[in-house]
């Protein structure tokens, strides 16, 4: 009694918390026990529906060949009916004689018991009996294989707490790999093809004596077919992409390992021999990092793209970019890079992401629907547009180019502004596509300008050289769309055109414009296509004098036109961080910290800002403080905005930025960003004026200044350090 108490009282077995961390066990082992059972089984099933028709079809030869190996009784009964038939004829001719030596005569007649089967017979019913009994063995086994999965699936399955059904699948699962299981499912097929050629072979034997033409037409299919089997069984180990497999495949692999026949490339370039089963491999080689595994994925991508033809397909498609893009996978950037110049337009997605996002407009679609694939659209913009952009100066064409050939235009830009305007609700995605699309294309026009200035350098440099300036033709030819598009009476004209462009995009640039608009990056883009036409005209000019001045005149426009492309940039800047600090405090934009410290990154500091647009920097950094002097966004925005002081050359604008930093010391996270601003500041700021010498010797005075010894404590003045001062 009191040990049934005492049990009693004890708790489950199921109701223990530890058996919970099998749950994680067997939901794997349970998927990966079903799917094998489930891949035998059908493997099974056909060999037993094969092997069942097969056998009943050698069954039948059988029937017919087998009668070739005893006598046949009709053979004796023929044989009397012959000695009869002679003696009748024996007794009818009078000249042959019915007794001979007193014994009655009888012609010869083959006796029955001399029946010897032919070598034929013996040969063909030999292969055939071997044939039938393969194909049953096969059955047999194919049965008894379907038997021992089910069995292992129930006892697998039998127990109701998790830690017992772990326990015992894990100790079964074990048996499986112990003794092979899985090579013994491999070979049952293999029985199977033995018993086939064994009837083709026995085939052949058996129309041997009844038609050798037959007989040798049947033999070349049966070698011909061999001859398939065995390029099926070799060709998966040199070729691990081929479909084909055979149960003897993994037989010869694991020879061909033993004999260090089969090596392959590692990821970098080493020769290593190869290990593991023929399945790994093959994944092995499918995983990889290679240029020929990049090729496969955009071409699976490609055809993926080609077949996403609804707007949903595609919506879903494009949502997993953002998430793709900011992962750790690289090749994953490289193809969507790829596919954003694809030359299909149905798998470019520089081209169908605008139309998706286009499909919003309109009213068509519900307004929910509508807002979410917007949103969806416009963080794939940004995500594509920030991604890998340092490569697009020497992978895509120059801003110049169709739009058919460029990621993200201002006709993109027009996109997301009329979307904008009918969706207020998606602002934020919005400002931020905008203004990474703006920055990149900014990016391909100072790098396309900084490779022209090379080259008129080096032009230079070279003194007009024939084989420079084919080199330097070639170049130009390469960025002008066609050489035919802008025809000039002659350079001087192309010169004021460039002139009268730059100084309408300084006039832009002043009055502060937006950037991320189309009319801004139609006024780069036009000058920089007059730049281009000079270009040609120079390389037309040589090799004359002309073309060596030009060049110099091509040369500075080239950087003026940087300048005002970095002066952009920082005007790109005022426009994005004034949209959430130049008011009442508003929520971010969309990845407002990343955008903000890709704008700042690529500006050039040290080139001159023009004063409005160092006057709209302080104001941001004024707006990201309260009137208390605490942050009101995150700090890593603030130490980004404290970053730009040194871009500060206005003395108002350093005395007011200095005024907010100031404000806001106290409650900076790091002072480290703070302190380098206020140094920055202060070699922006004018000299002070030289102290007067009226009170060093004063009646009053104890101890005179000693105007050596106090100038060595504080350093040298501020007036022995250049001050730069000038703006854009």
């Amino acid at each position: 009694m009191a040990d049934e108490k005492g049990s009693s009282n004890e708790p489950f077995a199921h109701d223990d918390p530890s058996t919970q961390i099998w749950t994680s066990y067997l939901s794997h082992a349970e998927t990966l026990d079903r799917n094998l059972a489930r891949s035998w089984k059908g493997d099974m099933d056909a060999l037993l529906i094969f092997a069942g028709l097969f056998s009943a079809s050698v069954t039948t030869f059988i029937i017919e060949s087998y009668k070739t190996l005893t006598p046949n009784p009709s053979d004796a009964t023929n044989a009397l009916l012959t000695q009869v038939s002679l003696q009748l004829a024996a007794m009818s001719n009078t000249s042959t004689p019915l007794y001979t030596n007193g014994a009655p005569f009888f012609p010869n007649v083959p006796s029955p018991d001399a029946f010897v089967p032919s070598n034929s017979a013996l040969v063909c019913n030999t292969l055939w009996f071997l044939s039938l009994g393969f194909s049953l063995t096969c059955a047999l086994s194919a049965t008894l294989v379907e038997q021992w999965v089910r069995n292992y699936l129930q006892a697998t399955e039998s127990r109701h707490t998790p830690h017992e059904r772990a326990r015992i699948s894990a100790y079964l699962y074990r048996g499986l790999v112990k003794f092979k299981m899985a090579a013994l499912v491999e070979t049952i097929p293999m029985l199977l093809h033995v018993s086939l050629v064994l009837f083709f072979a026995g085939l052949v034997e058996f129309l041997r004596p009844v038609n050798a033409a037959i007989s040798y037409l049947t033999l070349g299919m049966l070698v011909i077919c061999v001859l398939l089997y065995a390029l099926a069984t070799i060709l998966p180990i040199f070729r691990r992409d081929c479909p084909y497999h055979t149960p003897l495949s993994s037989l010869w692999w694991k020879i061909m390992q033993v004999l260090r026949v089969l090596r392959r490339h590692d990821v970098e370039g080493t020769t290593v021999i190869m290990s593991g089963s023929m399945s790994a491999a093959r994944e092995i080689e499918a995983t990889q990092i290679s240029s020929e595994r990049d090729q496969r994925d955009l071409s699976a991508m490609t055809w993926t793209l080609r077949n996403l033809r609804h707007e949903a397909e595609f919506e879903a498609f494009v949502e997993v970019i953002p998430r793709a893009v900011s992962g750790r996978d690289y090749s994953a950037k490289l193809l969507l890079h790829r596919l954003l110049y694809h030359e299909d337009p149905f798998a470019r997605l520089g081209h169908r992401i605008p139309r998706l996002l286009m499909s919003c407009t309109g009213g068509v679609l519900d307004p929910v629907v509508c807002q979410r694939r917007a949103a969806t659209c416009m963080a794939a913009i940004w995500s594509l547009s920030m991604m890998a952009v340092h490569t697009d100066s020497w992978e895509t064409p120059t801003p110049v180019q169709s739009n058919e050939q460029r990621r993200f235009d201002e006709f993109t830009l027009q996109d997301i502004e009329t979307v904008r305007s009918e969706i207020p609700a998606i602002s934020d995605f919005a400002m931020s596509a905008s203004t990474a699309i703006a920055r990149g294309l900014l990016d391909t026009c100072m790098e396309q300008a900084m490779n022209q200035e090379i080259l008129l350098n080096n032009f230079i440099e070279c003194q007009g050289k024939k084989v420079f300036v084919y080199d330097l033709q070639e170049k130009v030819n390469e960025n002008v769309a066609s050489a035919a598009r802008l025809k000039y009476s002659g350079p001087l004209r192309v010169i004021r055109i460039i002139q009268h462009n730059l100084t309408a995009l300084k006039t832009f640039l002043a009055s502060g414009g937006a950037i991320a608009t189309p009319k801004a990056f139609v006024l780069i883009s036009t000058t920089y296509i007059r730049i281009s036409t000079l270009l040609e005209h120079i390389s037309q000019a040589q090799p004359t004098p002309d073309a060596l001045s030009l060049a110099t005149q091509a040369l500075s426009f080239l950087h003026s036109f940087r300048t005002h492309l970095n002066q952009a940039g920082f005007s790109l800047f005022a426009d994005y961080a004034s949209s959430f600090l130049g008011g009442p405090l508003q929520p971010l934009p969309y990845e407002a910290f990343k955008t903000l410290r890709r704008l700042f990154i690529k500006l050039d500091l040290e080139q001159p800002v023009a004063r409005a647009t160092q006057t709209r920097l302080v104001s941001c950094l004024d707006g990201a403080l309260d009137p208390h002097g605490e942050s009101r966004v995150p700090q890593s925005i603030v130490n980004i905005l404290l970053g730009l002081a040194r871009a500060l050359r206005d003395p108002a604008c350093a005395l007011k930025a200095k005024a907010v930093i100031g404000r806001g010391m106290r409650f900076f996270a790091s002072e480290d960003e703070a302190r380098k601003a206020l140094e920055a500041l202060d070699w922006a700021l004018p000299p002070p004026p030289p102290t007067l010498d009226l009170f060093t010797g004063h009646m009053y005075s104890n101890v005179k200044i000693d105007k050596g010894r106090s100038s060595a404590l504080l350093g040298p003045p501020p007036t022995s350090v250049p001050r730069r001062h000038e703006t854009y």
